[in-house]
């Protein structure tokens, strides 16, 4: 088969909202790969559905569907067309399709729980705080906002009232806890720690504390 270039890649992101850009995505790779090479991971699996992962995402934004299923099947088709065996398309259409944080598609496959880790990890640490705000500011939401348990139950990221620490709280802090490699575990571990301290930081800043 030939292999997708990253070349190749790009074009299906073109017009990608910021925070899902294609620099997400070789943000992305560049973790998955890692990650392949120290879990033991099939590199083309992982490299292919990497590349992929994130090119329904206009689609779910006009249709509400689930652009992770979407991408998907959107994969498993092209990657059949340029000579990858039923085996192999199905092995990247689950990775795709699993690697959603909020997903029913569990990651089954080291190659599935390889790019689901390393999506997860783009979300935490320096990039992490760097992201949560592109998109808070996307939104145009305050710098700074208390957690209310209504938010913790609702987390609706386009509310006002939401902020890039409100989405720390309820979600982002959470991240470590659901990935499944050891190598990504102990990433994040630290990413954790870095982007924890910031927020406590900016709060008593805040504050006037410092």
């Amino acid at each position: 088969m030939s292999t997708l270039t990253i070349d190749e890649a790009k074009a299906y992101y073109s017009g990608a909202e910021s925070a899902h850009d294609f620099d997400h995505v070789l943000r992305v790779l560049a973790m998955a790969e890692r990650l392949a090479r120290a879990e033991g991971a099939d590199i083309e699996i992982v490299h292919t559905a990497t590349l992929l992962h994130d090119i329904s995402r206009p689609d779910e934004d006009t249709t509400g569907g689930d652009h992770a299923l979407m991408a998907a099947e959107r994969a498993r088709a092209m990657v059949l067309e340029r000579g990858m065996s039923p085996a192999q398309a199905d092995a990247v259409a689950h990775a795709i399709a699993a690697h959603r944080f909020r997903t029913s598609t569990p990651p089954h496959t080291i190659e599935a729980q390889v790019l689901f880790d390393a999506d997860k990890l783009d979300s935490i640490g320096a990039i992490g705080v760097a992201r949560a705000y592109q998109v808070s500011g996307a939104l145009n939401q305050r710098l700074w906002s208390e957690v209310s348990s209504d938010a913790m139950a609702t987390r609706d990221q386009r509310n006002s009232d939401h902020s890039a620490y409100a989405e720390f709280v309820v979600k982002l802090s959470k991240v470590r806890e659901r990935l499944y490699t050891v190598t990504a575990r102990k990433i994040a571990d630290e990413r954790h720690a870095y982007m924890s301290e910031f927020f406590t930081r900016l709060g008593r800043e805040i504050q006037g504390e410092l």
